[in-house]
């Protein structure tokens, strides 16, 4: 497949505009988080839309950050240069198992990646409409009119017990098992990825972050700081900043994708 450049810098294009900010914390020390995007200009390639896409290499797993800049990078190349259908929901979908697949492999043909694992989110805006697939507990949340919604559903063991009503959010940030994972990418050759999709509006911001980032804060926190500080690159490293400073005891990693107007 042909070759791309994942930018992790600010790109600011009249339509989309996104920042991002990654962090090893003051505990680990490695920073197994990733995150990269792609807006093509290319005619040709814009056809399938602007991708966006974060991961974090599972905790006590082989090679965390292999897998996780693994998933990403190739999640991109799959999507935009893969032998894929031209429809674009089932496209971001065969691209995500391809890339799943690929990381399965690694993990049983290398034995330093041995079990290897990672979440995988990924966001696709085209036009007026976005569309998600995602594995394991980072999230995509949408921050409209003031109001924050988690669009995706963490597939941990907390997640699944706070859908059960038997845990409070805030006993699922101290729980003892709050790190066990229930689905990741790279843990059998074949993974359905959830599957989202959506309208958006001039002014939704959309957020992507790893689970560290609401180690140290909760979501309605992480809401009042974009709302009242913004989302450039400067502001999400002052979050990551203060986060440190109450412990930094996770990698964190938040991008954020602003949409300024509908391009058709």
């Amino acid at each position: 497949m042909q070759a791309i450049s994942v930018s992790k810098r600010d790109y600011a294009p009249d339509a989309l505009q996104v920042h991002g900010v990654s962090d090893k914390g003051k505990v680990r020390q490695n920073n197994e988080d990733y995150f990269g995007y792609y807006m093509p200009a290319e005619k040709g390639l814009n056809r399938y839309g602007s991708l966006f896409a974060v991961s974090d290499g599972v905790g006590g797993s082989a090679a965390g950050e292999v897998a996780s800049a693994e998933a990403v990078n190739v999640l991109l190349q799959e999507y935009y240069f893969g032998d894929h259908t031209e429809k674009i929901p089932e496209r971001l979908k065969s691209a995500f198992q391809n890339t799943s697949l690929h990381i399965y492999d690694l993990s049983i043909s290398h034995l330093s990646a041995r079990n290897m694992k990672c979440t995988l989110s990924t966001l696709l805006l085209r036009q007026n409409r976005f569309f998600i697939t995602h594995v394991g507990d980072s999230k995509v949340m949408l921050l409209r009119e003031n109001d924050m919604i988690q669009l995706t559903k963490d597939h941990s063991l907390v997640g699944k017990l706070m859908r059960l009503g038997l845990v409070t959010a805030e006993e699922a940030r101290t729980h003892p098992n709050k790190n066990v994972l229930l689905k990741a990418v790279g843990e059998g050759p074949l993974l359905i990825p959830d599957f989202y999709s959506g309208f958006t509006k001039p002014g939704d911001l959309f957020c992507m972050i790893t689970d560290g980032i609401l180690e140290h804060a909760t979501a309605e926190e992480l809401k009042s700081f974009l709302i009242g500080h913004g989302s450039s690159e400067k502001e999400l490293a002052e979050l990551i900043a203060e986060f440190n400073r109450r412990g930094g005891y996770d990698n964190m990693t938040i991008m954020t994708v602003k949409v300024n107007r509908i391009e058709w």
